[in-house]
């Protein structure tokens, strides 16, 4: 039988569910300390034109990015696939001052109609898509006319990532059920797994997006540099991709 992508997205879930909260610890960790949610806030901030209103993060995992973004008064939508993720998120809403909606969607095709947003944004989501084609128009659908499309993200099959990408030392248990949940037959099925930047321009422009533009983000790589990443990474130039749906 024909190994589909399909079969291989059931294979991610897992994996993320499996790891989301020691995942979401990183993350929280990293929130916590000098200029880091001050950065990220901006980041998003200088990217959404004046007027955004609704936005929807794609491949929201466990909420970082929506939660930051309903904080500076967006109204926001939260998808993923990976259940365990979701609920990280929603223990995150209790207090929070402009909860966003956490939903189980699929970041290829989400569950809304056309012209439903403002902004449609990700955060190293780009290299998990299954078929980048398909969910780039699709996201161009959900937009408003002169919505924008934000989405952060890195070279993570880059070759010298590959090599590295259990760093020194034994494999850890999360590092082994990566390395088997995205092995070679998998990352064959992401379009955007070892995708350069102009390639990933390429692509949302082919998909009808306008004033495509890539920004790298050397402030977020000296964070990366000071306060350290994740196991099994090593800090990286990421870059700040923006698009616009004609008006």
């Amino acid at each position: 039988m024909t190994r589909t992508a399909d079969v291989d997205q059931q294979a991610w879930n897992r994996y993320w569910t499996r790891w989301a909260a020691e995942y979401d610890e990183h993350q929280l960790a990293r929130l916590a300390l000098p200029g880091e949610r001050e950065t990220w806030s901006r980041t998003w901030r200088d990217a959404l034109p004046e007027g955004t209103r609704t936005v929807l993060d794609v491949g929201t995992g466990s909420g970082n990015v929506a939660l930051l973004l309903a904080a500076d008064g967006y109204e926001v939508t939260g998808i993923d696939l990976a259940e365990g993720m979701l609920e990280q998120a929603r223990a995150k809403l209790v207090g929070h001052p402009r909860p966003p909606r956490f939903l189980t969607g699929d970041a290829v095709d989400p569950p809304f109609a056309r012209r439903s947003f403002d902004a449609v944004v990700s955060r190293y989501l780009l290299w998990t898509l299954r078929d980048a084609p398909a969910a780039l128009r699709r996201w161009h659908e959900l937009l408003r006319p002169g919505g924008v499309l934000v989405a952060v993200d890195g070279q993570w099959f880059a070759p010298e990532a590959d090599a590295s990408a259990t760093g020194p030392g034994p494999a850890t248990d999360r590092q082994q059920h990566f390395a088997e949940a995205y092995d070679e037959g998998a990352v064959s099925h992401l379009d955007f797994a070892r995708a350069d930047v102009e390639g990933i321009c390429a692509a949302w422009e082919e998909a009808g997006f306008v004033d495509v533009r890539a920004d790298p983000l050397p402030e977020l790589l000296a964070l990366d540099r000071a306060h350290g990443v994740a196991p099994g990474h090593s800090p990286q130039l990421l870059h700040r991709f923006t698009a616009r749906r004609a008006g």
